[in-house]
């Protein structure tokens, strides 16, 4: 289906797609906002074309990079499918924009278009533009230079083969007669994108599937038998009549029972059954009452009637009428003669088919005599219709007398045929008529037949070209019916003279370029290369030349330096010396940063006195540099405590004790500052420790009253530092839960764990990058021992300025694994553990690097993860880890490393790559072997030579080496093995043996090259993103080495901050 609609992918299509359409569309088309629906079904025509392809687009939201604003900003995307005449995109008429202009921006042409379903026909390509939602210029995207930027005009792009689906199956079914029905079916292709649609319909004839069905109908006296097909809406009714007459009795009394009289009219298939009884709700009795006294007597009935196991029921009553004739008219006993007393006796009512009259009797002679005389009523007859007539069948009506329940059956003739008629108009294809068909019965009648059209065959010729044939189309424009005339051969090339593209070299071919005069094509001829000729020979830094051309025959050697490390200093970096053994070049490299000045304490150069400040100064540890001066403020007041503890400075007497035992702190430098505030230094016998705390008391020397709010700094020899205010009673003790930094950015805190333990940390503050303390930082530690700094105002905290908190104990103990919170002033918050170190950075800075794919797959597509490894393969692999490492390029090498690698050989610039790196090495016979599987100890011996070139690897997994039994101190490996096992790059079997001369599977490689570059794939990324991943066929997700393939195989960007790598999303 779809190759008969796709026409062959343009360059200027293909262009297209990838430069545009990968950004273009929406991700699972998840920017849709309508559902699937066929634009031929609900096109609008309209005046301007453009407008007619905004009213039917599907509109997207996509971010794409707007030449007016500057940068990336959201677009309205509209896209629609195109509809031409001929079926054929505008894109073979070089038409582009939907304006008519063509692909130079400059030329017009015709689009062909019309309306879909009518006169044209999807061509397999979309007309798309988008919207600037920031600046509102139109295809602003397309660049500043394209012909649409900022034009209300569509471009045209290939529905690529990616976004067809396919259109569910759909079924229609249409009535065509009383036997059959006519089944359509629909089905095709659509673009997902634009749902430019491909239709295949097609129409089957099958028999009604009838399903019977029987309903009463009692108002109309019958049953209803309908045959309804279940697939369409055709449908056969016939109608069984179901009567029985339950009708009045007129009699006298004459001695016999009498009773109702029962006429049952039901057609055949009917069963009928009566009850009755005297009551209207107790019909229990199988026949009719008799009477035989006169009266008038109600018989209640209930009918029954059943038709193919479906009943119906009626209820009704009729009467029983009796009279005593024996004494209607008599004489008397003559007493009265003519002169009678007449009185009205009774008066009897006339029926049907009998008079009425009135009963006189004379109340003297007792004369009985009849008289007022009226007519028979005569029958009132109801019809009652119990099949209507149709064409097939005649009607049925029963009439039913009201009175006296006399009934008479008739029939209605057969009526006409009810023809609906429909015109079929001739085609090019078929002839024309007029069909009459009746609606009731399905009679057909064909009439008016007309002959079938010509075909109105419109000629379209492709030209012969150089290398296809001509011919001419004739597409039929009202059936789409075609057949080819006229194939002329392919003209043949038409060679010019020819140009000269090159002169014939050393080791090249001399090029001659040939065009076709006709279309352009060209072909390239050359003459044999000459060969080169060797000039001076290769040194260090120069290649040996061609004397002819200058090409490189060999390869500068290189220089073979020899290596002399000079250690950093305070000041100044380390770096390696490296020297040429064989032409004396020297320089230096591998730098390292030095090593930095490593601060002692202060020391005290000038005490300070009442009178004049002193001095004290910072000396680096290793050079002794001085790195730090500063000025002792003079002495305000100042004293040291006594045994009491107690030390009177400036009108205060300050008490020094421990908290616990009360015992007096004696030897405690005690100064008032200028601001009032004091400063405490801790004899050398005593720490800042919050298991042994210390409490300081102030109190007014006149009245010996406390002094609240007094601020107090706390140091000791290890330079701990805690400081805050004295409460009511005029006391402080230190350290406390809080503390806030000083100038050199420390604070001291203590908490009690769920123990009871006591634990002292002084909290340290600085500038990552200056290295700068960040004093007046807030220092707080919490129940769970997690520990919260609280940044002064002003001061950042991003991954431009990242700060350091170390943490230890009062002895100077780095104290890892503890829990920091630093909180900025702009809301900022980052949390993480300490390390060895005692050290936490934040924010934490990912690490990327990025990890080339360093092996593939078969031409086949599958991996063969346990076939041997060659050597070829495996120098292969190293060489392109060396190069991605190095950013060089591997060229084919112009003369054979080994004699057995001819320079054509596929892996011959590989194994000369890592050959000039002492990687690739031959064995005894000068041979390199390079089809042979390579063994467990040649690979390890290529691997560790591999990583002294490399010079980086994952030390963190060294082990110690215990040595394998097998592999023998005299082993030629056995160096390497012992390198590599140290490293955790390989390991041996379970029995202690290492296996050295077994081969090695294309698996294990990969397993020991992953743990030799510190590589390891992040599984978590490989499950949500396989769509993107090189995959193969033969590995399932349960083999022993999936991962580590996957990680081989799958170039990426990993974050190496975390344990395991986090692949970043390309």
């Amino acid at each position: 289906m779809k190759n008969n609609h796709h026409s062959p992918r343009r360059l200027t299509a293909l262009l297209l797609v990838v430069a545009v359409m990968l950004s273009l569309i929406p991700s699972a088309f998840a920017a849709q906002q309508n559902s699937y629906h066929d634009p031929a079904e609900q096109w609008q025509e309209a005046l301007n074309r453009t407008n007619e392809l905004d009213a039917n687009s599907v509109v997207t939201v996509e971010t794409f990079n707007c030449c007016v604003c500057g940068k990336a900003t959201a677009f309205e995307g509209f896209c629609v499918p195109e509809y031409t005449r001929n079926g054929e995109t505008a894109l073979t008429r070089n038409v582009k924009y939907s304006d008519g202009t063509c692909l130079d921006g400059k030329s017009k042409g015709d689009l062909l278009d019309g309306t879909p379903g009518v006169d044209s026909f999807y061509t397999g390509y979309h007309w798309t533009k988008a919207v600037c939602e920031v600046c509102g210029t139109i295809n602003s995207n397309m660049g500043a230079t394209s012909y649409a930027c900022n034009k209300n005009v569509y471009w045209l792009y290939d529905c690529a083969a990616d976004f067809f689906e396919e259109l569910p199956e759909t079924q229609t079914v249409e009535q065509a007669d009383s036997e059959y029905h006519r089944v359509i079916t629909t089905s095709g292709s659509y673009c997902g994108f634009c749902y430019g649609t491909y239709k295949e319909t097609s129409s089957t004839l099958e028999r009604h599937r009838l399903k019977n069905s029987i309903r009463p109908e009692l108002a109309h006296d019958r049953f209803v038998e309908m045959d309804t097909c279940t697939d369409c809406s055709y449908a056969e009714t016939a109608y069984t009549a179901a009567k029985a007459v339950i009708a009045d009795y007129f009699g006298v009394v004459d001695g016999q029972p009498h009773t109702v009289t029962v006429s049952d009219l039901s057609e055949a298939g009917v069963t009928t059954a009566i009850r009755y009884g005297h009551t209207a709700g107790a019909c229990t009795l199988t026949s009719a009452p008799n009477y035989t006294e006169a009266g008038d007597y109600a018989v209640y009935y209930e009918i029954t009637y059943t038709y193919k196991n479906t009943d119906m029921v009626e209820d009704g009553v009729a009467y029983v009428h009796l009279r005593d004739e024996s004494t209607e008219e008599t004489d008397g006993d003559g007493s009265c003669g003519e002169d009678h007393n007449w009185t009205l006796l009774d008066s009897v009512d006339p029926t049907c088919l009998t008079l009425g009259y009135d009963r006189y009797l004379c109340v003297d002679c007792g004369k009985i005599e009849k008289r007022d005389y009226e007519a028979a009523l005569g029958h009132a007859f109801q019809s009652v219709v119990i099949r209507d007539a149709t064409c097939e069948a005649p009607g049925k009506v029963l009439e039913i007398c009201e009175r006296c329940g006399e009934v008479k059956e008739s029939t209605t003739p057969k009526s006409e045929h009810e023809f609906s008629v429909t015109t079929v108009p001739a085609t090019c294809t078929s002839p024309g008529y007029t069909l009459r068909e009746c609606a009731v019965c399905g009679e057909r009648h064909i009439e008016d037949i007309t002959a079938a059209l010509s075909h109105n065959y419109v000629a379209k010729t492709t030209p012969a070209t150089c290398e296809g044939g001509g011919k001419t189309l004739h597409i039929c424009e009202g059936c789409g019916s075609s057949f080819v005339t006229d194939y002329t051969d392919p003209l043949g090339h038409s060679w010019d003279e020819g140009t000269e593209v090159t002169g014939s070299t050393c080791t090249g071919e001399g090029l001659i370029e040939y065009r076709c005069v006709r279309c352009g094509y060209h072909r390239l001829e050359g003459d044999p290369a000459a060969g080169h000729v060797p000039g001076e020979a290769a040194t260090c830094t120069t290649p040996q030349l061609c004397t002819k051309c200058g090409a490189v025959i060999v390869n500068a050697l290189g220089h073979d330096y020899q290596e002399e490390v000079t250690a950093p200093t305070c000041t100044g970096m380390g770096y390696t010396t490296y020297t040429c053994s064989r032409c004396g070049d020297t320089y230096k490299g591998d730098y390292t940063d030095a090593a930095g000045h490593k601060p002692g304490d202060w020391i005290i150069d000038q005490e300070p006195t009442t009178d004049s400040e002193g001095s004290k100064h910072k000396e680096c540890t290793v050079c002794g540099e001085t790195l730090e001066t500063e000025e002792i403020e003079k002495i305000y007041n100042q004293a040291t405590t006594d045994s009491k503890g107690e030390a009177i400075v400036g009108g205060y007497l300050v008490i020094v004790t421990d908290t616990d035992t009360k015992n007096p702190v004696a030897g405690a430098t005690v100064t008032l500052k200028e601001d009032e505030s004091l400063s405490i230094r801790l004899p050398s016998g005593r720490l800042l420790d919050y298991a042994d705390q210390t409490t300081i008391q102030v109190q007014l020397v006149q009245d010996k009253s406390p002094v609240a709010g007094m601020g107090v700094s706390v140091t000791d020899r290890n330079d701990n530092f805690s400081r805050g205010k004295t409460d009511a009673a005029g006391q402080l003790t230190v350290p406390g839960g809080s503390d806030t930094t000083n100038e050199d950015g420390k604070g001291t805190v203590g908490w009690e764990d769920a123990d009871g333990d006591r634990w002292t940390l002084t909290v340290k503050v600085e500038d990552f990058e200056t290295k700068r303390p960040i004093p007046d930082a807030g220092v707080s530690i919490g129940k769970t021992g997690t520990i919260t700094v609280t940044l002064p105002d002003g001061t950042d905290m991003d991954e431009d300025n990242r700060i350091t908190v170390t943490v230890t104990d009062q002895k100077r103990e780095p104290q890892e694994g503890l829990t920091v919170t630093v909180k900025g002033d702009l809301g900022q918050k980052e949390t993480g553990e300490t390390d060895e170190d005692g050290k936490l950075t934040v924010p934490e800075v990912a690490e990327l690097e990025t990890h080339g794919a360093y092996v593939v797959g078969y031409t086949d597509g599958t991996f063969g993860p346990d076939r041997d490894m060659t050597r070829s393969e495996a120098a292969t692999i190293f060489a392109r880890l060396l190069a991605q490492r190095n950013g060089e390029r591997i060229t084919a090498p112009t003369k054979t490393t080994f004699p057995d690698v001819p320079t054509n050989a596929w892996y011959a610039g590989y194994v000369s790559y890592l050959a000039r790196y002492g990687i690739a090495v031959g064995y005894t016979d000068g041979l390199f072997h390079g089809d042979e599987p390579i063994t467990r100890a040649e690979f390890t011996a290529m691997a560790v030579r591999f990583f002294d070139a490399y010079g980086d690897g994952n030390p963190a997994i060294m082990e110690e080496y215990g040595g394998f039994w097998d592999v023998s101190p005299g082993h030629w490996a056995a160096g390497y093995i012992e390198d590599a096992a140290r490293y955790g790059w390989v390991v041996g079997y379970g029995d202690g043996t290492f296996h050295t001369d077994d081969a090695i599977t294309r698996a294990e490689v990969v397993t020991i090259v992953n743990r030799l570059l510190g590589r390891e794939a992040d599984q978590e990324y490989i499950a949500d993103h396989p769509r993107g991943l090189v995959l193969f066929p033969d590995v399932s997700k349960g083999y022993w080495a999936y991962y580590d393939i996957l990680e081989a195989a799958n170039g990426h960007k990993a974050d190496m901050s975390a344990d395991p790598e986090v692949w970043q999303d390309k």
